[in-house]
């Protein structure tokens, strides 16, 4: 029983450590929930220094194929250590690179700080339709990021080959 108990104090503090939980914890079950390949991107990344996991909307991550590799790719919601500012980071299955948009980082209309974000959902591949911005929709190489400021707009953040894009839903 005892061993049992050390046991799991190992685990928090070794996930404690790797998550940058101090003050801002997200919690043992949530960072539990948080997929082995973004731990270990977080882990082997300078990132972890900088930024924490946030918990702020349900769900506080979500796959798809954001790049159209066919690997399972993860994007997580953080925030800035020294200032708070809310932002998405993203990995891709298979790598161990971490890209942040927002989180003190400007993003194209999201700007450096998604506190306005208060729903999200993957975006399957596909036709996107006319949003409010002029000009042709994007065509998708793989799953988009759906973010949402509810009854005000909405945005897909899109892989693009090379980086992500913004492309403007509704107003």
């Amino acid at each position: 029983m005892r061993l049992s108990a050390t046991l799991f104090a190992l685990l928090f503090l070794a996930s404690s450590s790797v998550l940058g939980i101090g003050e801002d914890d997200i919690g043992f079950a949530a960072a539990s929930s948080i997929p082995p390949h973004v731990m270990a991107a977080f882990a082997k990344s300078p990132l972890s220094d900088k930024y924490a996991f946030s918990t702020h909307i349900n769900p506080f991550y979500v796959q798809g194929d954001f790049n159209g590799d066919g690997k399972l790719d993860t994007a997580i919601l953080i925030k800035q250590k020294a200032t708070g500012k809310s932002g998405i980071a993203i990995v891709h299955g298979g790598s161990t690179t971490v890209r942040v948009l927002g989180a003190g980082r400007a993003f194209s209309n999201g700007g450096d700080n998604f506190s306005w974000l208060d729903a999200w959902y993957s975006y399957a591949k596909g036709k996107v339709g006319q949003g409010a911005e002029e000009g042709v929709p994007p065509k998708l190489i793989g799953d988009a990021i759906m973010v949402i400021k509810t009854e005000s707009a909405s945005a897909l953040v899109y892989w693009a080959g090379t980086q992500y894009r913004w492309y403007q839903q509704g107003d």
